[in-house]
């Protein structure tokens, strides 16, 4: 047997085996008993055919065809080891360079490798802003305006009205038969805007047009999307809109008094919608300000500078996982990908190719980077906290409608497989993520510190009244 290995920049290996001719011989002998396995030859039982026979009924290009497929079944987990190769997947066989001697080209996938630059360096600020009364103020102002009452205003519009408006938007460069962007949409709009309807649709600041608009007026105002704008439909587009003002009315916002928050749940006081609405505010806040703070930290510091290779076959894997999640998130809002494609006047290939691959790309090289730092940390669950956790996941879902099919045999045993999988993953995630943070603000080396503190030296046994050494 003789082995070559190229190794190729994609992290594949181009592997070359060659045998030697006498195995060849072995096993057309061995495809000959199989050809005559599966074919009826006249007179001879399955597999007993003379190996001549065989050669004159099949000829001599069926009988190597089938050799060379059971060479290659029985030799290739030989070739590995003889090249002390462990794949990621699969090989392929690229190319049967020769039959006799038997010589193969296999192409064979390689373990991701992953060189991390020195994240422990890093330090990254961690200042997340703390709620103030300001914040629950606007929050209750907001849900003032959601339960306040309309009432119709002969008069133009003023901040803190609803209007309701018709909106046209037409390309200024588009053609005579090209349909609007925008066709006489309909929209309630608070000029100012508030927290649940904010002044960015159909661009930031929009309702700023709004005032001093009476029912019945009609303006035109222009607007360039900037290029950076998040809808490829509009991003770099310059629209002129047509505003019809359909009506305007004035909110009489309630009173915040007991019988409003009342109204809202379960409080008994404006205090206590206050210190909920606070809370809330504190976890929203911190969530979103922790997957920005590693968003910045992994994605755009330690993977950008860590060296990360895996071969192809990995990433395509992962764009379908993209693609999958892509067409579930659509599918729960009715839609299907072509159909999102054609809104968005895109083609599948091109979606991949500028969209999902980048982010399938992204996911693949920070899942690998935290699997090393993991491991590099010496990151580990504690069972017992597992299993609280996969008990309390699996008692709030009986409250789900479809629960009762999931309550007895394996039925349950793979709903509790699964919540046990996905809980693992997201605590382990959720260690290694807290870890960095650690190691990025600094705590991680205060902890060092204290626990490395000097500690008195404690005499041993026998020497506390010991008398000094006479000299």
């Amino acid at each position: 047997m003789k082995i070559e290995k190229e190794f190729r920049d994609d992290q594949q290996v181009l592997l070359t085996a060659e045998l030697d001719s006498e195995v060849l011989e072995q096993f057309k002998r061995r495809a000959a008993r199989n050809i005559s396995k599966q074919a009826k030859i006249s007179g001879f039982r399955p597999g007993k055919a003379p190996y001549e026979v065989v050669l004159r009924l099949y000829g001599e290009q069926a009988i190597e065809q089938e050799a060379i497929e059971l060479i290659v079944e029985e030799y290739y987990p030989r070739f590995l080891d003889e090249a002390a190769l462990e794949p990621s997947a699969p090989g392929t066989l690229q190319e049967i360079v020769s039959i006799n001697p038997p010589k193969f080209n296999f192409l064979i996938p390689l373990k991701p490798s992953v060189e991390l630059c020195d994240y422990r360096s890093i330090r990254k600020e961690y200042n997340l802003e703390a709620v103030t009364d300001d914040d629950v103020n606007k929050v209750i102002e907001n849900l003032r305006q959601n339960y306040a009452e309309s009432e119709p205003v002969d008069r133009p519009a003023q901040e803190g009205d609803l209007v309701f408006v018709k909106i046209t938007g037409k390309l200024v460069d588009a053609a005579e038969d090209e349909a609007p962007v925008f066709n006489e949409t309909p929209a309630e709009l608070i000029v100012g805007g508030n927290e649940t309807r904010p002044d960015n649709w159909p661009y930031d600041g929009f309702t700023k047009e709004l005032v001093g608009m009476a029912e019945g007026q009609e303006k035109v105002v222009h607007y360039t999307y900037p290029e950076d704008f998040a809808s490829d439909r509009l991003k770099g587009k310059a629209i002129d809109f047509t505003i019809q003002v359909q009506s305007v009315k004035v909110l009489n916002l309630p009173e915040v008094n007991e019988e409003f928050v009342k109204n809202l749940g379960e409080f008994d006081s404006v205090d206590a919608l206050k210190t909920e609405i606070r809370t809330q505010m504190e976890a929203d806040r911190q969530q979103q300000y922790d997957q920005d703070f590693m968003a910045d930290l992994l994605d755009q510091t330690i993977v950008k500078n860590s060296t990360v290779k895996y071969p192809p076959q990995l990433l395509d894997h992962e764009i379908e996982h993209v693609l999958e999640s892509i067409k579930q998130d659509l599918a729960q809002n009715n839609l299907d990908l072509d159909t999102y494609l054609k809104i968005r006047q895109s083609d599948k290939e091109k979606f991949i190719e500028e969209e999902v691959k980048p982010a399938a790309r992204l996911r693949l090289e920070r899942s690998l980077v935290l699997e090393q730092i993991a491991e590099q940390e010496k990151v580990e669950l504690d069972p017992d906290e597992v299993k609280t956790a996969v008990a309390r996941t699996l008692f709030e879902m009986q409250s789900m409608p479809d629960y009762s099919k999931y309550k007895k045999g394996k039925a349950f045993q793979d709903l509790a497989s699964a919540v046990t999988m996905d809980t693992a993953n997201r605590m382990y995630n959720r260690q290694i993520l807290n870890r960095l943070k650690d190691i990025a603000t600094g705590k991680a080396d205060q902890e060092v510190e204290s626990s490395t503190v000097e500690q008195p030296e404690t005499p041993a046994a026998g020497e506390e009244n010991q008398e000094p050494a006479a000299e």
